[in-house]
């Protein structure tokens, strides 16, 4: 691996760890050695001391006794209050991005749902281990409008809650059979610059990802997540 160059040499640090963590290449449980880290990218202690410590931050690491740092494990239990603040959130994200999109955006937009599109068919019938391929381009299909809302808090905390469910999504063996159908619709608000109907697509697509991880039919009908639909007026029969 290309040694690290110095400037931001934290930030950089933090990225190639979350991604690490995010995509399961360092699994839940996995001691994170940061003599082992800081030979490998070419860095002092110092910034991967740092960024572990951003890491705990982000309840991607946690400290163990007599481990140090370790891979924090995965609550299935939380997936309904995550999705219910991502249905929040990135539908607010997508109401104030639409308006903002430039042409460029929405031609990167087409390009992301092109390869989206490829990668799903090329991937059909694989395992969930190949699907990380598969949300490294959603993510990034998203996050053009969810930049284009130019609030750098929203964007990180949005960011967040997608490496919880994206880490999720990696363990479950599931198809995406509604992903591409809802991408088209969001594109399609998008370069209408409708923001109201590329808020509730996206607010959709996120319940729909829900229900395919639980394998259920229906939200529940109490808690966050009921109390999210309700407010939002999404339409939850199928």
């Amino acid at each position: 691996m290309t040694a690290l160059q110095p400037r931001r040499m934290t930030d950089q640090v933090v990225r190639v760890l979350r991604e690490r963590i995010v995509a399961g290449a360092l699994a839940a449980g996995r001691r994170i050695d940061i003599n082992e880290i800081a030979a490998e990218l070419g860095v002092s202690q110092t910034p991967v001391r740092e960024a572990i410590l951003q890491l705990e931050a982000l309840g991607l690491v946690t400290r163990q006794p007599y481990r140090g740092s370790v891979v924090a494990g995965i609550d299935p239990n939380r997936l309904e209050e995550v999705t219910a603040l991502r249905i929040d959130l990135e539908g607010r994200a997508t109401l104030l991005g639409v308006p903002r999109l430039s042409e460029a955006d929405v031609d990167r937009m087409r390009e992301l749902h092109a390869a989206l599109a490829a990668y799903d068919r090329a991937h059909r019938d694989e395992a969930a281990r190949r699907s990380d391929g598969f949300n490294r381009l959603n993510r990034e299909f998203h996050g053009v409008v969810y930049a284009a809302a130019d609030s750098p808090t929203l964007l990180r905390i949005i960011g967040v809650l997608q490496d919880e469910a994206d880490r999720m999504r990696l363990r479950v063996d599931m198809r995406r059979p509604t992903a591409e159908a809802f991408h088209a619709q969001i594109l399609d608000a998008c370069e209408r610059r409708d923001p109201q109907a590329a808020c509730e697509a996206t607010r959709r697509h996120l319940l729909e990802s829900y229900l395919a991880i639980r394998g259920a039919s229906q939200p529940p009908e109490t808690g966050m997540l009921a109390d999210v639909i309700r407010d939002s007026r999404m339409e939850t029969k199928r």
